[in-house]
């Protein structure tokens, strides 16, 4: 856990270890999770760079998700809101964002005459520009809402992106459980409905029920957009502090 951040352990590690649940659930419920094969096993994987791993597995699936998902938005949120040429804006909170980006990166951004006329090279230009506006506003303590923003819409499309994965190990477990609850009553002839049983069977639905219901895209656009909101007002309190000592220093 020690080499991962705060954001990978809570946007990326977080989710992988939600597919992770349901197994660590019946194993703790079974009574498996202290057998000294598992014990061994857990112990090599963290050893071995396991949640680094799992990590970045994760940040894979989440980036492929996010480039289909972007692309079916006609791009991200950010991007949208800094275009002259989409619809449904507030103008006036538009052209606030757009002056403050341009004024703290230096890049001018397109008209809806330049959009209108190269739409992607004009979406080039704004990706570029709110690239670095996100390098100056990594300061967590200076800029904590686009920190806890980011956080949250990572946690969500990572979340969304391994969802089939989630989905496949909870129900595996679930039918796992099954298996071995009709294993002991047919072949081992032993009572199979005991609470620990039917605890463990009930633990692994529900983490099926949430793997179905919590990851969504609607969730993830959500989260996007308040990141996206949050990141450019920060833009907006650049540009006043960068105003502010270019009139005291002149």
């Amino acid at each position: 856990m020690l080499w991962l951040d705060d954001y990978e352990r809570r946007a990326r590690l977080a989710p992988g270890l939600l597919v992770l649940l349901p197994i660590n659930l019946a194993l703790a419920v079974l009574g498996l999770s202290k057998a000294p094969v598992v014990v061994s096993v857990l112990a090599a994987l963290s050893l071995a760079g396991g949640p680094i791993v799992l990590a970045e597995l994760v940040r894979h699936r989440g980036r492929k998700v996010q480039e289909k998902l972007w692309t079916s938005w006609g791009g991200s949120p950010t991007i949208q809101k800094l275009r002259l040429r989409q619809e449904g804006q507030n103008t006036l909170q538009r052209e606030t964002w757009r002056n403050a980006v341009s004024s703290v990166t230096g890049i001018g951004l397109p008209s809806v005459r330049s959009e209108r006329a190269n739409a992607t090279r004009a979406d080039e230009v704004i990706e570029v520009a709110v690239g670095q506006v996100r390098s100056l506003t990594r300061d967590e303590t200076k800029f904590p809402l686009v920190r806890a923003e980011n956080r949250s819409y990572g946690f969500h499309r990572n979340l969304y992106g391994i969802r089939w994965a989630g989905r496949t190990t909870a129900l595996l477990v679930v039918l796992g459980i099954v298996a071995y609850m009709l294993w002991i009553a047919n072949v081992d002839h032993q009572p199979s409905l005991t609470h620990v049983n039917v605890f463990a069977l009930l633990a692994a639905m529900v983490c099926l029920v949430i793997w179905c219901i919590l990851p969504s895209q609607e969730r993830m656009n959500s989260a996007a957009e308040r990141y996206a909101y949050e990141l450019l007002q920060a833009a907006v309190v650049l540009n006043v502090e960068k105003s502010a000592v270019t009139s005291e220093g002149s």
